[in-house]
């Protein structure tokens, strides 16, 4: 608030924000759910893109002067413009605005992001830094849930900072969400790696070590999350806050153990996990529900439940639980960084066509074994626009790439 009162390239970034967020609520409170309207025809004092490059003109005109308030103006610049971006659903640009951010901050001063927990005595320009650098650092890992070939800063780097003993605890809950973060983008890496082998790769290829590593701080962070939850280190109202992380925390143990020689037919041992997914996934949507409204669309940069209810969707497939996935996925308009839930659903319910139409017995099913493993999608990707989604995908144990276009 401050930034955006006395900096201008701030202060245009902020409005620009709000008015592509004011047309993203206008246009999925209507009728036609993703009708958009040209930015470029509004009237400047309406258009998002009139605040949006006043904001580039006045960050390329500022004066160059202390270089860390220089830094922080550029950092919040760059995180508005991510989810200005995000909104508008220019998905390339804001990825790079998101990489150019990552770069920004890995080259300042490291000290601030250590004892930031405790960091009481920073000044107030170098405070906005560490909150800023913070949401970029988890956005930048959020980035592998949707982008294969995203290779988030310091993935490969030892645990940042390094995980407490098990036997202790998390100071609070926003700590363990920073470390859960770090933990799910290399379980999603490693994941879209062997999404990527091919059936001669897979065989060659022995239990890694790197998995057993993973999967070991997994069960630390779990250790150490039970043990703050123990002590009463939440607040009174974070409960929603719980819910997600053990959301997050379920799925990406359950896509780390489900690897195995069976490959799509792994999945089916894990409905117990996958159930536990769905109610937790249904807690965080009633909170959503409770906080915004029930119709009216949310929006956040950040990851939260959409990509974990696709997981579910394409991976378990028992029928009862896919169309629950369903039916929490269309109850609002949520947005997650590239992730929205109505587009979330159309692809759930596109698997959902494929695998059960292509049942050999004429009859609706009723169970996961009706559904052979040559008839199971292994991995999918697509590109969304403004009204439809190009999707390609493959068939576990078949060679061939399928391509499609959804209308949304």
């Amino acid at each position: 608030m401050f930034f955006s009162q006395t900096v201008p390239s701030v202060r245009y970034a902020a409005i620009a924000l709000g008015l592509i967020y004011r047309n993203y609520l206008e246009r999925n409170s209507s009728d036609q759910l993703h009708q958009r309207r040209p930015l470029h025809n509004l009237p400047p004092d309406k258009s998002p893109l009139f605040y949006y490059n006043r904001s580039i003109q006045s960050l390329l005109n500022r004066e160059i002067g202390d270089s860390t308030e220089t830094t922080a103006i550029t950092l919040l610049v760059c995180y508005l413009f991510t989810c200005f971006d995000h909104l508008a659903g220019n998905y390339v640009q804001a990825m790079k605005h998101l990489r150019g951010g990552v770069e920004l901050s890995r080259k300042f001063d490291k000290t601030i992001l250590d004892n930031t927990y405790d960091n009481a005595n920073s000044s107030e320009v170098r405070a906005l830094i560490y909150q800023v650098t913070k949401q970029i650092h988890r956005l930048d890992m959020q980035a592998v849930v949707f982008l294969v070939d995203w290779t988030p800063a310091g993935i490969q780097e030892t645990l940042w900072p390094q995980l407490p003993p098990s036997d202790s605890a998390f100071r609070s809950l926003d700590q363990a969400a920073d470390y859960l973060q770090i933990i799910v983008a290399r379980v999603m890496r490693l994941h879209n790696m062997e999404q990527q082998m091919s059936s001669a790769e897979r065989i060659q290829t022995s239990p890694s070590s790197f998995r057993a590593t993973v999967l070991q701080q997994l069960e630390t962070w779990s250790s150490l999350f039970g043990n703050a939850l123990q002590q009463g280190r939440s607040g009174p109202k974070s409960y929603p806050l719980i819910s997600l992380l053990r959301l997050q925390y379920t799925i990406a143990w359950t896509l780390l153990s489900a690897y195995g020689p069976g490959r799509e037919m792994e999945y089916d041992n894990f409905l117990p996990q996958f159930q536990q997914c769905l109610v937790l996934a249904d807690d965080v949507a009633a909170a959503h529900e409770r906080y915004s409204g029930s119709l009216t669309p949310t929006f956040t940069p950040e990851i939260g439940i959409i990509p974990v209810l696709y997981i579910i969707g394409v991976k378990c497939r028992h029928p009862m639980v896919r169309r629950e996935v369903l039916s929490i996925l269309r109850r609002q308009p949520i947005r997650e960084a590239v992730w929205d839930s109505i587009s979330a659903a159309r692809l759930v319910d596109r698997v959902i066509e494929i695998e059960e139409g292509g049942s050999s017995k004429m009859e609706i099913v009723k169970n996961m074994a009706q559904i052979p493993v040559w008839q199971r999608i292994e991995a999918m990707s697509w590109v969304q626009s403004v009204a439809r989604v190009d999707i390609s995908y493959t068939f576990c144990t078949r060679d061939g790439m399928h391509y499609e276009s959804l209308m949304i």
